[in-house]
């Protein structure tokens, strides 16, 4: 009878075994085939960081350079000084046989003082161009100095048009507002007020020689 029930469980005990390896097979092949597989990682911040930046291109535009007209010296005023000289010639042809003394810039035109050997003064006004007349001549009635003075005026070598062209080669650019005959340190001088720019400058003229005597800003 021993034997018989020995016999028995040796068969259940083989036939135990082998369920409890069916359900450990079984338990091991239960995921999901249809699993979708796990998400491809997206690239890193220094991955992309890593790209290369499209690099500005120069501008080619031209560099600006500084007007030419900077550094070239002023052009020289010629309307103003012809007009000056315009202005003289009319008042010499006024005064006949008179010698031009004083040509000075008003509001609207220019004065002009004449000067005869004897010592009259006339004095007249033209527009503008200095080409008309505007009025005079009239007499000025100088007194007994201002006459022996201008007989002095009467016999200067250099007359306003030399003058004028001894400022213009001086000042570059100047415009005489007014030039007359005067006495300084015992000779006869040309007084010219010379605008250039927005500097005023008084230049003197050897009334003999038409040379430079002095050429400074007017204070």
């Amino acid at each position: 009878m021993s034997l018989t029930i020995s016999a028995l469980r040796r068969p259940l005990a083989v036939t135990a075994v082998t369920a409890v390896l069916f359900s450990v097979v079984a338990c091991s092949g239960s995921a999901d085939p249809t699993s979708a597989p796990p998400p491809a990682s997206s690239p890193s911040v220094s991955e992309s960081a890593a790209e290369p930046t499209p690099t500005a291109t120069p501008s080619t535009s031209p560099t600006a350079t500084p007007s030419e007209s900077s550094s070239a010296p002023p052009a020289t005023n010629t309307d103003g000084n012809d007009a000056l000289l315009a202005a003289g010639a009319l008042g010499a042809q006024e005064v006949s046989s008179g010698t031009v003394v004083s040509v000075e810039a008003e509001r609207d035109g220019w004065e002009v003082h004449v000067v005869s050997d004897s010592g009259d003064e006339q004095q007249l006004r033209t527009d503008a161009s200095g080409k008309r007349l505007a009025s005079g001549p009239t007499d000025d009635r100088p007194d007994a100095e201002d006459r022996a003075e201008n007989q002095q005026f009467a016999q200067a070598e250099t007359n306003y048009k030399r003058a004028v062209k001894a400022v213009e080669a001086d000042v570059d650019g100047g415009e005489i507002r007014e030039l007359s005959l005067d006495r300084d340190n015992g000779r006869t001088v040309w007084e010219a007020d010379v605008l250039v720019g927005s500097q005023q400058r008084q230049v003197q003229v050897d009334a003999d020689n038409g040379k430079i005597l002095s050429n400074r800003v007017d204070d």
